[in-house]
C-alpha cells in the first residue's frame, strides 16, 4: 500500500499530511517524498548535515558571520532549527518527533530524521551562495569549512557513510551538492501537470495528457530547459502501452521549477 508523503517547498514540509494520508487513504504500497510547487532553483541544490552548526555570511568576502545556524532537539525529538534569519528554503522539515518515528516504524516505514536543502545560485572554491528564503528570494553565503566532505552525488554519502566499513572514507561532517542534471536523473520520478511530451526540445508534440492520469518518469538526459523522459522504471503498468511517451518535456521556467519530484519510496 502507498502513503503518499507531500512534501511542499514550505516550511515544516511533510509529517501532519504523511500521518493524515496514513489513517485515510492505505492505497498505495510505499511512502514517498515529494517536492511541491514552482519556485526559484538555482544552479542546483545542497543538501546541509544537521548534526553540526553552519556560521552564515551575508557575502562571499565577509569574514565573520552574521549568524550561526544551530540545530536543537525539542522535547518531542523533533529538530529545531535556530536562527535569526527567517528561514525558507527549497526544502525544510524537522524531523520525526519520538512518537511520530515510533508510529511511522510500526507502519513499516522509517524515522524521518530531519532535512534541511537550499537552492544554490553560485558556488566557488570555499562558498556556496544560496537561497535562503524562496518567497522573498534573500541569498545567504555557506562557506566550505575545513575538515568536512563535499559529496558531488548522494550515492557518494552512501558509499562512505560506515565508519568501520572496507572501503569507506568516513566522514560525519558532510554536505552534499548536486547540480539539477545530477539529481534529476537519479531521483525516483518526476511528474508533471498539464503534460505535454515533444520529439525534441520545442518540437513537436507527440504526446498530451488530457486527464488526471498518474504518469511517473524516469529522467535519461537534461538539455537546458528541456528533460528526455521515459516511463519510470518498475512503473510502466501506469501507462498505455498503445502510446508513445518517449520523449521531452519543459522542466522549468526561467528560476521556475515546473515539474513535482518524487526524490525516492520507502516501500
Amino acid at each position: 500500500m502507498y502513503i503518499e508523503i507531500q512534501i511542499t517547498n514550505a516550511m515544516f514540509r511533510f509529517k501532519n499530511l504523511l500521518i493524515l494520508m496514513g489513517f485515510l487513504s492505505f492505497l498505495t504500497s510505499c511512502a514517498r517524498q515529494k517536492q511541491g510547487p514552482p519556485q526559484a532553483i538555482g544552479i542546483g541544490i545542497l543538501t546541509v548535515n544537521t548534526q553540526y552548526p553552519i556560521p552564515l555570511y551575508k557575502n562571499e568576502a565577509d569574514e565573520l558571520p552574521f549568524d550561526t545556524l544551530k540545530f536543537e532537539r525539542s522535547r518531542s525529538g523533533k529538530t529545531l532549527f535556530v536562527t535569526d534569519v527567517k528561514l525558507q528554503p527549497y526544502l525544510m522539515n524537522e524531523g520525526d518527533s519520538d512518537k511520530e518515528g515510533e508510529e511511522h516504524l510500526k507502519m513499516g516505514l522509517i524515522h524521518f530524521g530531519p532535512e534541511l536543502v537550499f537552492s544554490v545560485v553560485d558556488t566557488g572554491a570555499s562558498y556556496f551562495r544560496v537561497i535562503s528564503n524562496q518567497a522573498s528570494g534573500e541569498e545567504i553565503v555557506i562557506k566550505k569549512v575545513p575538515g568536512a566532505v563535499y559529496y558531488s552525488e548522494e550515492r557518494m554519502l552512501s558509499e562512505n557513510n560506515c565508519s568501520n566499513c572496507p572501503g569507506s572514507k568516513y566522514n560525519p561532517h558532510w554536505y552534499i551538492f548536486e547540480t539539477w542534471e545530477r539529481y534529476l536523473k537519479r531521483v525516483e520520478f518526476i511528474t508533471q501537470d498539464s503534460l505535454v511530451i515533444y520529439d525534441q526540445p520545442a518540437g513537436k508534440p507527440i504526446f498530451q495528457q488530457k486527464d488526471q492520469t498518474f504518469l511517473p518518469f524516469g529522467v535519461t538526459e537534461v538539455k537546458g530547459d528541456w528533460l528526455k523522459v521515459k516511463k519510470g522504471f518498475g512503473r510502466e503498468s501506469n501507462f498505455d502501452n498503445g502510446k508513445n511517451y518517449d520523449g521531452w518535456i519543459k522542466w522549468r521556467a526561467g528560476t521556475n521549477l515546473l515539474i513535482d519530484i518524487t526524490e525516492r519510496t520507502y516501500e
